[in-house]
């Protein structure tokens, strides 16, 4: 084996080094060779000069290649140690080395023994010659184009690759993403996920701009490199969720290495000059599973934040996210059918002023008919809400309570989510169906469910104030649940505020619902609005709520919920 190195030295190339292409000679002639070489060695190229590897043999070719993976063309013999050692050198390097790169240029001299259409159809090569065709022009032809090829290709392929680290890669912390951890999850299995959620990180950016916000990110990505990738590779998914992955068969004790990963985040600081950050995490795990991994790993997480702060969820069967998911999957189409089969009912509760025992309103209850069975909203509201059908309930319970206002002149309440706030078309649904009944507005009352949410934005108290002025009563549903409700009652047109059920229900039992409900009681007064206790199920809850002077009421005891049709 021998290797030599041409190069013409000019003025210009003193200035600017020309880059190296090497190129690989594999014939058991001996004559080839030097043929070969003094023809190279009369050769100037202007933008490269030539390297040149000898082989006499394909398996010295193979050792050659191994070696240097950047060759940049091969010059193949076909027959050598064998008849058709060539041929099988050059399926070695497409296949075995799934070298796509190198140009390859069979020669032989035995052209008849091989067909050149024949090698061409089954071997993956750029050019056959036979030996007596290969003049110096025609040499010097070859090897530029054959260069050119490979330089083209490199380029391609260093492109591409470019491109690939930018979609795979964030740009922030420079880790792996989310499309490079579902591509390495595509080519493994049993692999263990923990998912890292950033408490309040939206705060972070609010409270101290978002090059905090970047530095908080980055720094913590730091620290989970430096301090887990011995046994995890970490990946960056999106603002404020990391991830880290091993696919370690067996980890002693994962609840305890995540919890302590849990801590260890927990006392590192994050200290500028500005900012001096201890940060809080929510964790989802899932592990050793064959499949969906990252799906699981998310539900887990969901699971965690659904439980409040600082909380860590494995995966399992049993998580209350995966039941809601299941409930939504069974109950949709059940739903979509009842609406379009009219097998959607309105049942009216009566709520009882106490001052008189007299009905002051009804509250109207959505029910379902799905095979003989009659199903109220704890089956299905949830369903509804996931699935985006609760608006389509909500319209069929306003004109229900339309109609029966209209009809007998009792007051009626309907109940709506916040989330209904945002359909463009509520406001005009709500006066149109007015006209079209021609009911007195002061006859109708919308519980605002969720109340927690509808002081987020300004839509929604847009909304409410414009719902308001057609003359409709507002009534805040669950309230004590949330301290947000307390302060919302200032800006906004609520004329009753409906306390959870969840405090009335053990009144009786219970000292400090009592103590809420009596606190709940005396705001309302001071800030001239009704009370109503619902949930009043037995006469001793009843007592309570009489003693505390609470005027009305709702609930199993005073009366229980029945067809709208059928209320007296």
């Amino acid at each position: 084996m021998a290797k030599l190195t041409f190069a013409k030295e000019t003025e210009s190339q003193n200035q600017h080094t020309k880059k190296k292409q090497k190129i690989l000679i594999v014939d058991d002639d001996q004559a080839i060779h030097d043929i070969t070489n003094m023809a190279l060695e009369s050769m100037s190229f202007s933008d490269f000069e030539i390297e040149i590897y000898s082989a006499y043999s394909a398996s010295e070719a193979k050792k050659i290649l191994n070696a240097h993976e950047d060759i940049a063309l091969a010059m193949i013999d076909v027959v050598m140690e064998t008849p058709e050692a060539g041929l099988e050198l050059v399926n070695y390097i497409r296949h075995e080395l799934q070298n796509n790169f190198i140009r390859l240029i069979v020669r032989t001299g035995q052209a008849n023994d091989f067909p050149p259409m024949h090698v061409i159809q089954h071997y993956d090569i750029n050019d056959f010659k036979e030996k007596t065709e290969l003049t110096l022009e025609r040499l010097y032809t070859s090897i530029r184009t054959s260069i050119q090829q490979y330089g083209q290709l490199i380029e391609l392929q260093h492109k591409y690759e470019e491109t690939y680290r930018q979609m795979t890669t964030d740009t922030l912390t420079s880790l792996p993403n989310r499309i490079k951890l579902i591509e390495d999850f595509s080519k493994k299995i049993n692999q263990t996920l923990i998912l890292i959620d950033i408490i309040g990180f939206s705060h972070i950016n609010e409270t101290n701009g978002y090059a905090a916000g970047d530095h908080v990110l980055k720094t913590l990505g730091h620290f989970l490199t430096s301090n887990y990738s011995d046994i995890y590779k970490v990946y960056h998914l999106n603002n404020d969720v990391f991830a880290l992955v091993t696919d370690k068969e067996h980890l002693d004790n994962l609840p305890h290495h995540v919890e302590k990963i849990k801590k260890d985040i927990s006392k590192f600081s994050i200290v500028t000059d500005t900012l001096n950050i201890h940060i809080e995490t929510t964790i989802g795990v899932a592990y050793q599973t064959e499949d969906d991994v990252l799906q699981k790993a998310e539900l887990a997480l969901k699971e965690a934040r659904n439980l409040g702060r600082n909380q860590i969820k494995f995966y399992s069967n049993d998580l209350k996210v995966i039941q809601q998911i299941n409930n939504t999957n069974h109950w949709s189409p059940i739903i979509k059918h009842v609406l379009e089969n009219n097998d959607i009912m309105a049942y009216a509760q009566a709520i009882y002023d106490l001052r008189n025992n007299s009905i002051d309103k009804y509250e109207l209850l959505v029910r379902i008919k799905y095979k003989e069975e009659i199903y109220s909203p704890h089956h299905f509201i949830e369903a509804a809400k996931n699935s985006g059908q609760v608006y389509n309930i909500f319209k069929f319970m306003f004109e229900e309570g339309c109609k029966q206002a209209s009809k007998t002149g009792y007051k009626f309440s309907i109940n709506l989510t916040a989330n209904e706030f945002y359909n463009e078309g509520l406001i005009e649904f709500i006066e149109s169906t007015i006209d079209i009944y021609a009911v007195d507005p002061k006859l109708l009352s919308l519980e605002i469910l969720e109340s927690a949410a509808i002081t987020h934005t300004d839509e929604i108290k847009d909304v409410i104030l414009k719902i308001h002025e057609i003359g409709l009563e507002f009534i805040v549903d669950d309230f004590g649940v949330q301290c947000s409700n307390f302060a919302q009652t200032g800006f906004l047109p609520l004329t009753t505020l409906k306390i959870d059920g969840s405090f009335i229900e053990n009144i009786d039992t219970s000292e400090d619902s009592k103590i809420i409900v009596k606190t709940i009681q005396t705001f309302a007064k001071e800030k001239g609005l009704k009370v109503i206790a619902e949930f009043v199920s037995n006469q001793s809850i009843y007592d309570e709520i009489m003693e505390l002077g609470i005027e009305y009421a709702q609930g199993y005891y005073l009366a229980m919920p029945v067809p709208v049709e059928d209320i007296q």
